[in-house]
C-alpha cells in the first residue's frame, strides 16, 4: 500500500483561538520553568509538578498535532524530512510505544500495522513491528509484504531504503543510509554536513540481532547476515554473511526432495 500525501503543512496549524501560544513558544516555557527550578535548587518538592509541566507538552501535541520542529547541528536537513514526513502519525507511534498497550503483542502489532500506511513511503499487508523501533520519518522507506522488523532497531532512512518480501530484521539491527562529512577542516566537525547513499535487501533475507548495514549496501535474496555484523559492501542472493566487516561465509542450497526424505 503506497502512503498518502503528507498534509501541505507539517506541523500544522493550530487553528484555534484557545490556544494562544505556538508549540514551541509553551515548550521553551516549561524549559525556562526548569532552568529556574535547577538554578534555584527548588526541583526537590517540585518535580512531580514539573512533570506534570512536562507530559502536557505531550499532550498538547497530541491534541493539535502542533509541534517544535528540532535543528539539525549536522547540517544534514533533519528539520526538512520532518516537515515532508507524516510526522503526527510517526510522533504518535513513538508515545504508543511508552504506553502498557504497547506491550499486549497482538493489540500493539495491529496499531503499529495501520499506523505504518500513513508513516511509510510504501508497505506491503501483514507487515510486523516489534516495540522501541526507531524510524527516522518513513518517508524514504519502501517495505514489501511480510516484513518483520524486531524490537530496538533502527531504521535511519535519510537516504532511500527498500526492503522486499518477507524479509526479517532482528532486534537492535540497523540499517542506515547516512554517514558524515569528516575531511572538512575548515567546519567544526559536526557542521560539516552529511552523505547519503540507499539501502536495498531483497526478499526472504535476514539482517541478524545487532547487525548493521550502512550506506550504499545491496543484499540480495534469501542473505543471512549474523549477529553483531557489519555490512560494508554488496551481497548476492542466496548467502551467509558475518564478520566485521562481513565476509561470505556459506552459500545456501535449495533444499532438494531427496534431502527433505532423508533421515
Amino acid at each position: 500500500m503506497r502512503r498518502p500525501d503528507p498534509p501541505s503543512v507539517v506541523p500544522r496549524p493550530v487553528g484555534s483561538e484557545s490556544v494562544a501560544e505556538t508549540a514551541e513558544q509553551f515548550q521553551d516555557r516549561v524549559i525556562a520553568e526548569l532552568e529556574r527550578l535547577v538554578g534555584g535548587d527548588e526541583l526537590p518538592g517540585a518535580g512531580d509538578e514539573f512533570l506534570r509541566k512536562a507530559n502536557a507538552v505531550a499532550d498538547r501535541f497530541l491534541a493539535t498535532g502542533e509541534f517544535a520542529v528540532s535543528p539539525d547541528p549536522f547540517a544534514g536537513k533533519d528539520a526538512d524530512l520532518q516537515r515532508q514526513s507524516q510526522a503526527y502519525y510517526l510522533l504518535f507511534w513513538r508515545l504508543f510505544d511508552r504506553t502498557p498497550a504497547a506491550m499486549m503483542q497482538d493489540f500493539a502489532i495491529k496499531v503499529r500495522r495501520i499506523l505504518a500506511q500513513r508513516v511509510f513511503k510504501r508497505v506491503g499487508n501483514d507487515v510486523i513491528f516489534h516495540h522501541d523501533v526507531y524510524i527516522l520519518s518513513g518517508l524514504n522507506t519502501e517495505l514489501g509484504s511480510g516484513v518483520f522488523v524486531n524490537r530496538g532497531s533502527t531504521i535511519d532512512d535519510r537516504g532511500p531504503i527498500v526492503v522486499g518480501d518477507h524479509t526479517m530484521i532482528a532486534a537492535g539491527a540497523t540499517l542506515t543510509t547516512h554517514g558524515h562529512i569528516l575531511d572538512d577542516f575548515s567546519k567544526p566537525l559536526p557542521f560539516g554536513g552529511r552523505t547519503f547513499a540507499p539501502i536495498t535487501i531483497g526478499s526472504n533475507s535476514v539482517i541478524g540481532y545487532n547487525a548493521v548495514v550502512m550506506p550504499g549496501v545491496t543484499i540480495g535474496d534469501r542473505v543471512i547476515v549474523a549477529s553483531n555484523s557489519v555490512v560494508t559492501s554488496d551481497v548476492p542472493d542466496r548467502w551467509v554473511v558475518g564478520g566485521v566487516p562481513a565476509r561470505k561465509i556459506k552459500e545456501l542450497v535449495p533444499k532438494t526432495e531427496t534431502d527433505a526424505m532423508a533421515p
